[in-house]
């Protein structure tokens, strides 16, 4: 009689665990949550509304600032007010790619900003990433460069 292996009997246990935990959303859900998540933080700038990023970032939030700063999701929050809003701001483009649970959305939008603002007009170019958790799509990374425009 032939002897089995442990490895025989293991390997497909190992990958019958592997498969349940493997992603179950409909990428294309995914996708469309994920791309409406960054129009609406991009209107959320125009309108100063911090309920958008207060939703989509994740408490363990981290991201790097458009100045270089590296700040928290009480951070990110905290910029969303009336006194920093964008006069308009138009999200230009994001690619979306998913490596199971996490995704990463690379994209730019167009910032105008009044004349008594603060911050400058400009194009930022931005990478966040999300993972899903407890079926919501979290950001839970990012990081901001801003570029900006050459009439001031």
């Amino acid at each position: 009689m032939a002897r089995k292996r442990p490895w025989t009997i293991a390997l497909p246990l190992v990958f019958a665990a592997f498969q349940a935990g493997a992603a179950t959303y409909s990428l294309s859900d995914a996708e469309q949550t994920i791309r409406d998540d960054e129009i609406a933080w991009v209107a959320a700038e125009v309108s100063g509304d911090p309920s958008v990023a207060q939703r989509i970032l994740a408490d363990d939030y981290v991201g790097v600032f458009p100045d270089g700063t590296i700040g928290n999701k009480a951070d990110a929050v905290s910029f969303f007010k009336p006194a920093n809003a964008s006069a308009s701001s138009h999200l230009d483009y994001v690619h979306i790619r998913f490596f199971g649970d996490t995704a990463v959305a690379q994209g730019q939008e167009t910032d105008t900003r009044p004349p008594s603002s603060a911050f400058p007009s400009g194009r930022l170019i931005f990478t966040d990433v999300f993972v899903l958790r407890d079926g919501q799509w979290r950001l839970v990374n990012s990081e901001d460069q801003f570029q900006a425009s050459a009439k001031q």
